[in-house]
């Protein structure tokens, strides 16, 4: 019998016909790799789940298993897309038949379809539970005194924890009701097990459209037993049946199988293809590399992967993957995933020794322990740091909810956890051991439980709305980076004094932990200040709520010349009376700020660049360009990273560009487009996006330029430069509208209009599919392309006629 991790090269005539299959699905996908016309790609999933299940038949390895697995997954594909189709329905039946036959079931009756109908019905119960509880809850107002708001915020931490433990309790039943199921399918287990879930489920956090991440642990000693091969196969099989029942549920997305051929066929520059028909919700932890959570494990090498892993063991043999970081490679350590468990089904004394070994290794004092968590927290510091989270939405049209709000701070409270030696996987309960441990005081134990609580509120909203586990929220594209709606769709979540609070309390997390140098003298408190709340107030692009917050505070405070906090606070008013086009409120708060800001070289190197800007758009372009060139040098001298000093002298060498483009000083203004271009190279790779965005914004002013200079053929590279830079950087549609336009004109000069009405009508198309029909007809930019259209429409007509004449 081949055991796990079994090499097996797919029949060469076979994987020929799936990549076939592969190319021939290309046809029916737009250029995201998404599905026209889900309907027309049925055949082809049923024709793939054929080939699986074909090839499984003339294998004996454990990727027999996997190609089952990937054929349970791609019949269901295609029964979703065509429901009605009997043939469909009758191959899925048919496939669930056989799989039992080829596992040596007990029951080879048993019907998998109907098991899956029954967890259905919980699933759906579940859902309708959470989404009633979740309306319950309400959004924080601003105007509730200070008492108010700490009783509302324990409400919601109350309503939270207890939606949490429902959901928990619900989904723990559901999957002991298929182990139950799948165990008198098997017949009775030739060992004691215990399946111990994992991730989100042993935090208590798990959602109605989670995945299930979890292991199978055996009986300690059985691996010395002649019949522990059998035992392993027993536990292989019930998995395989354990995840065509989840797959039967139908909310299983292709990608997560990890099916080779979408790759294979897939060429440089084209995207992969992406199940985004299959609404995503509860199924088991994909099988692509950096994933397989569960007892199947990673089933496939590679070559730079040689080497498997099964997650299905006897408690000391699991134990020992919790001092390795080799076992598991797949872009996570099995250690950091095996620290958070919880029993869900089988013998409770194997998971309770299994349990005690993670607690003694927690506990532990051996540096190497301590050195591997301070490690993991670092690489989390650095990869999901909420302040750099919020500064990538600037150029974004959506956010990833469980990057930008759920992992800013669980991934934290967990680490404090095991810093502390705390085996509760629980976030809540975490935070209240290290309240009972003295190590946070009561005022910081509530602040850290409300952020853990609007994290899942946020997770769970969003979940429930989309009937999906669809982390993204917000729009395929940006339609103006002026325009940007992803940050009120984020408020929109929980409402913006809850968003708000929660990244003030996440920044703070985060900077106490990024000063750790004593793990034996580990004790902090958060306290929010108005600094705080006008920086994320800023942060969520809340201009309006800066000034209208600064108004009631410059009321209730009297001004302090000597503190940090109004030097602060001050500054971030007078960026959003900017913003708010109250350029003369704006120079009045900075001019406070320049008689007082001389030690602070971040503040006065931003103020110097907000100064600019309020100058450039108060027309007063000489002034502005005078007090570029007096401070312009300074910055290369301030005490600043050299990735800021560059963004700085960027910024204020291209205002000084946009002055002498509005001064008619058109040569001028290229050499400091130009420029500002080369600083803005410069600047960190960590704002890759937003300084490509610049430097296209520069190429796309240079062209503009020359196009008043008369040079419409270097004007045309110019704007073909910036509308290549917009396309590789997520640009806006607006910046890609300007370069069409930019192009026409170019090309409508030259008299070239065929191609100038190429131009203009692709500008056309774009902003028709994103300005709203009731605003298309005043819109300045669409009348000026229709009109651009017609113009080119009529010269064409007369170029016709003129040699429709000569041949009369």
């Amino acid at each position: 019998m081949a055991m796990a991790g079994s090499s097996h090269v797919v029949d060469s005539s076979l994987e020929q016909e799936l990549n076939k299959m592969a190319e021939k699905l290309k046809q029916f996908l737009d250029k995201n790799g998404k599905e026209k016309d889900p309907g027309k790609s049925a055949s082809i999933f049923h024709q793939m789940g054929l080939l699986y299940n074909k090839f499984s038949k003339q294998d004996d390895s454990i990727t027999k298993k996997l190609s089952l697995i990937r054929s349970a997954a791609l019949f269901n594909a295609a029964v979703t897309r065509q429901p009605g189709n009997e043939q469909f329905k009758q191959s899925l039946k048919d496939f669930c038949s056989d799989l039992l036959k080829t596992a040596g079931a007990k029951i080879l009756d048993a019907d998998l379809l109907k098991i899956a109908q029954e967890v259905k019905k919980m699933v759906k119960e579940m859902r309708k539970k959470t989404n009633e509880s979740l309306q319950q809850i309400n959004n924080i107002p601003y105007d509730v005194t200070i008492d108010e708001q700490k009783e509302l915020e324990a409400e919601k931490i109350t309503n939270i924890k207890t939606i949490q433990a429902q959901i928990t309790e619900n989904y723990k039943n559901m999957m002991k009701f298929v182990s139950n199921e799948c165990e008198k399918i098997m017949g009775n287990s030739p060992s004691k097990y215990s399946i111990t879930g994992m991730g989100s489920l042993a935090r208590c956090e798990i959602t109605p459209y989670s995945d299930f991440e979890h292991i199978i642990l055996l009986q300690e000693g059985g691996q010395e037993k002649d019949n522990y091969p059998q035992v392993l196969e027993y536990f292989r099989w019930f998995s395989v049946i354990f995840q065509t029942i989840i797959i039967n549920l139908q909310e299983t997305i292709i990608p997560s199988v990890a099916i080779p051929s979408f790759k294979h066929v897939t060429k440089p520059g084209e995207k992969e293809f992406f199940d985004a028909f299959t609404k995503r919700g509860i199924s088991f932890d994909g099988l692509m590399l950096h994933a397989c959570k569960l007892p199947l494990g990673r089933m496939e090498r590679t070559k730079k992967k040689p080497w498997t892993t099964e997650l299905i063991k006897p408690v000391n043999e699991m134990l020992t993957y919790l001092d390795k970081d080799e076992d598991l490679k797949n872009g996570y350590r099995i250690s950091d995933v095996l620290m958070n468990n919880c029993q869900v089904y089988g013998d409770e004394q194997i998971y309770q020794q299994f349990s005690e070994g993670v607690r003694n290794v927690l506990q532990s004092d051996q540096p190497s322990h301590h050195d591997r968590l301070m490690q993991q927290l670092n690489e989390d510091l650095t990869n999901f740091d909420a302040f750099n989270c919020l500064n990538a939405l600037f150029a974004d049209s959506k956010f990833n909810i469980k990057r930008l709000v759920y992992r800013t701070s669980t991934l934290f409270i967990s680490a404090l956890g095991r810093l502390n030696s705390i085996d509760d996987g629980s976030s809540f309960a975490i935070i209240d051991q290290l309240n009972n441990n003295n190590i946070i005081d009561d005022e910081t134990a509530h602040l850290l439980s409300y952020a853990i609580a609007v994290s899942c509120q946020v997770r769970l909203k969003v979940y429930m709305e989309k009937e999906s586990q669809d982390d993204y929220v917000g729009e395929e594209q940006l339609y103006d980076i002026f325009d940007n709606k992803v940050f009120a769709n984020l408020m929109d979540t929980v409402g913006e004094r809850s968003m708000v609070d929660y990244f003030a309390i996440v920044y703070n997390l985060q900077n106490v932990l990024k000063s750790i140098d004593d793990l034996n003298n580990l004790k902090f408190n958060i306290t929010l200040t108005p600094r705080d709340k006008f920086r994320m107030l800023r942060m969520l692009q809340l201009h309006d709520r800066i000034i209208s917050e600064w108004e009631s505070y410059s009321q209730e405070q009297p001004p302090n010349t000597s503190s940090q906090d109004e030097l602060w606070i001050r500054y971030h008013v007078a960026r959003a009376y900017c913003i708010m086009h109250k350029y003369k409120e704006s120079l009045l708060m900075l001019k406070w700020l320049e008689e007082r800001d001389i030690e602070h070289h971040w503040l006065k190197g931003r103020r110097m660049r907000n100064k600019a800007c309020c100058l450039y758009y108060l027309d007063r372009f000489q002034e502005a360009l005078q007090f570029i060139g007096r401070v312009k040098s300074e910055v290369l001298n301030l005490n600043l990273s050299d990735s800021d000093k560059y963004s700085l002298y960027g910024h204020l060498t291209y205002i000084s560009a946009l002055c002498q483009y509005k001064l008619k000083e058109y040569q001028l203004a290229i050499d400091q487009y130009m420029e500002a271009s080369e600083y803005f190279a410069r600047v960190d790779q960590r704002d890759e996006l937003w300084k490509e965005i610049s430097r296209a914004n520069c190429f796309y002013y240079i062209g503009l330029c020359l196009y008043d200079l008369g040079d419409y053929d270097a004007a045309i590279t110019e704007a073909k430069k910036s509308l290549q830079h917009f396309e590789q950087h997520n640009g806006s549609v607006n910046d890609k509208c300007e370069c069409y336009s930019l192009l026409g004109r170019c090309h409508l000069e030259r008299d070239d209009y065929d191609k100038a009405l190429k131009y203009f009508q692709t500008e056309l198309d774009l902003r028709l599919q994103f300005v709203p029909n009731e605003k298309q007809d005043s819109d300045e930019k669409i009348k000026f392309a229709r009109s651009t259209i017609q113009i080119c429409q009529e010269n064409l007509e007369l170029e016709m006629l003129y040699w429709m004449s000569l041949t009369i």
